[in-house]
């Protein structure tokens, strides 16, 4: 009896593994996004609703410049993940890949200069920009890293301490009277090299710099490889904060209560992102037979953990709001449940866009995406917010995510179920370019 229902459920359940390590990475991002969403409540309380807006601003302006080193380390799990057991194949691509994201580091660092003096962000909230460039690139690098090699507990564990330790020195600068938002953001960019320096001894991530294994046409490979996907990340970052930043600049006191809405309603981002995590090493093993099945279990898992925590988090949201930040954001709850609905569709689209760019390295159809979502985001906001303000700002942000998913829906909808799913060029070619490198 016990064997029959376990045969059932290997049936009904296509990838036990893939909920068992979409598991490990839930609990260990879960945590993670518990202290990271502790920090921002100690920072709106800490912080005067205009301080605590002014993080949010910043924020926003370092995600746009700081899309080269997020975006850079992506789709070097695809490649450790697929090469494993070849130490001269990892040691290539780690090489020419550390090459790449130190390149894009310094590009950001020159780049982020003039944005923060025209977005008037100069003095100490420029160093504190600085500060979160080089934190995100190693937080990224060391994430993607180790999610190719499989050890998915490394990956949660990293950003858990590093959210853990800017929670803590926020907290001991508040007891001392340090309360400025420079000095905030700071610790919060500086938080994932401090984290590297616990984690480089207890989880190394394998990655070798080997002099003799730089080369040029690999590196514009990786170039070729990655530039959708930092495409992509520039448009993502424009249409995610778009919505903030109009509010900022047309209805600027209320800026820190629409940025507590966003914060509580990231809380939705973390299933879709633990299944993503999992989702791209597999589907880079994935054969071509197998992947209309696999990507309607990994939508349906998706959306029946993400609807009915939306549904109950619009229920309780509005006294959560007062009860974690205070009565200062209770106008906050009048945008929840448009936001709600905006993260939702784009959990969903997280793990399709995942499954595309980094699983089947197909990563053009990400930026197709995001492009119409930037789009309607900004032209309903700038028509929006003067007059409506905050809602104005939500319905702009939601109908951005609603056109995302539709399109890269219709994608899947025409390429898995009407057509043939190639993996194009730019994946194969990068991967030819290592053997030929491995071979010399």
């Amino acid at each position: 009896m016990i064997r029959r229902t376990h045969r059932r459920a290997l049936v009904l359940i296509p990838d036990v593994g893939l909920l068992r390590s979409s598991a490990v990475v839930l609990a260990g991002d879960s945590t993670a996004r518990l202290l990271g969403f502790l920090f921002a409540v100690a920072s709106a309380r800490l912080l005067t609703p205009a301080g605590y807006g002014r993080i949010a601003y910043a924020l926003a302006v370092a995600a746009i410049v700081s899309v080269l080193t997020v975006n850079a380390p992506f789709g070097l799990s695809r490649f450790l993940a697929r090469h494993q057991g070849q130490p001269r194949m990892l040691d290539i691509y780690s090489t020419n890949w550390l090459v790449v994201i130190a390149l894009m580091l310094g590009a950001s660092l020159t780049l982020v200069i003039p944005v923060a003096l025209v977005a008037g962000l100069g003095g100490a909230m420029l160093l504190a920009l600085m500060a979160n460039l080089l934190g995100t690139a190693v937080l990224q690098t060391y994430r993607e890293s180790q999610k190719g090699l499989g050890r998915f507990w490394a990956t949660s564990t990293f950003w858990a301490l590093a959210n853990l330790l800017e929670l803590i020195a926020v907290l001991i600068a508040g007891a001392l009277g340090w309360r400025s938002p420079a000095l905030f953001l700071t610790i919060y960019g500086l938080s994932s090299v401090w984290a590297l320096a616990v984690m480089a001894s207890l989880a190394p991530t394998a990655l070798h710099f080997v002099r003799s294994l730089m080369s040029r046409r690999q590196v514009a490979a990786i170039f070729r490889f990655t530039w959708p996907l930092i495409l992509q990340g520039i448009l993502y970052n424009i249409w995610v904060g778009a919505d903030l930043i109009l509010v900022q600049h047309f209805r600027p006191g209320a800026v820190g209560n629409y940025a507590v809405a966003k914060t509580l309603v990231l809380a939705l981002m973390v299933p879709p992102a633990a299944i993503s995590t999992v989702l791209a090493p597999r589907m880079a093993r994935l054969g071509a037979h197998a992947i209309r099945t696999y990507l309607l279990y990994v939508v349906g898992l998706t959306a029946a953990i993400l609807v009915p925590l939306g549904a109950t988090m619009a229920v309780l949201g509005t006294p959560l709001i007062t009860l974690v930040f205070g009565s200062r954001y209770a106008l906050a709850a009048t945008v929840l449940p448009l936001l709600i609905l905006g993260m939702v569709c784009y959990g969903l689209y997280l793990v399709l866009a995942t499954s595309w760019a980094w699983g089947l390295g197909r990563p053009q159809i990400d930026p197709a995406a995001t492009a119409v979502a930037m789009v309607v985001t900004v032209t309903l906001g700038l028509m929006l917010v003067p007059g409506a303000g905050l809602l104005g700002a939500a319905f702009a942000y939601t109908a951005g995510a609603v056109s995302q998913l539709a399109v890269i829906g219709g994608f899947t909808v025409w390429a898995v179920f009407a057509g043939a799913t190639p993996r194009l060029g730019p994946a194969r070619e990068l991967v030819l370019d290592t053997e030929r490198l491995a071979e010399a």
